[in-house]
């Protein structure tokens, strides 16, 4: 193989990947799937798990890989997906015991966040998945808006709205925090 592995370099006649390329490839980008997830999440057990629930099902799904992407663009998208089936999960929990909190405790007052200990990546973690997203593929992975888009599965005008309005409320958030 006269190719380096790197993050965004895809492999030729990939389609069909053996073993030991595959194995090659996601040790290669074990460490940039990482990451990506650790700037996602700010949790460092929750992008651990799910660096490698991403690496197990590239396993399962590799006859699926199609030149058109790099490897780590495709890891990526598969990790994406993997986090807003996670996060949908995590939200209907919330919404189920949030409802039984309020049922068993009404007249307790509502917890507030204090707008004084908002950190960037405290205000990153507050936007919504689809705002927080693009926003680090962008910025911190320097994807394009393309391939941005071809991750998340939405046209280019979407990611470019979204990451407007992502900037726009980290800015927002965290000019109320020097005031």
């Amino acid at each position: 193989m006269g190719e380096k592995l790197t993050p965004k370099n895809p492999v030729k006649g990939a389609g069909g990947l053996d073993d030991q390329t595959l194995a090659a490839l996601l040790q290669a980008n074990y460490r940039y799937v990482l990451g990506y997830f650790l700037k996602l999440t700010q949790d460092p057990n929750l992008a651990q798990d799910l660096t490698q629930e991403t690496m197990v099902k590239a396993i399962k799904k590799s006859g699926q890989y199609r030149q058109e992407s790099s490897f780590a663009s495709w890891l990526i998208s598969i990790g994406t997906n993997l986090y807003r089936d996670d996060w949908r999960r995590q939200k209907r929990l919330e919404k189920r015991y949030q409802a039984l909190s309020e049922r068993n405790n009404r007249s307790a007052p509502a917890e507030a966040v204090p707008v004084n200990t908002i950190t960037l990546k405290q205000a990153l973690l507050r936007l919504p998945l689809k705002k927080r997203t693009p926003l680090v593929l962008k910025y911190y992975y320097d994807y394009s808006y393309e391939e941005i888009a071809a991750i998340m599965k939405v046209p280019v005008g979407t990611v470019r709205s979204r990451l407007y309005a992502a900037v726009r409320a980290l800015r927002d958030s965290l000019a109320s925090r020097e005031e």
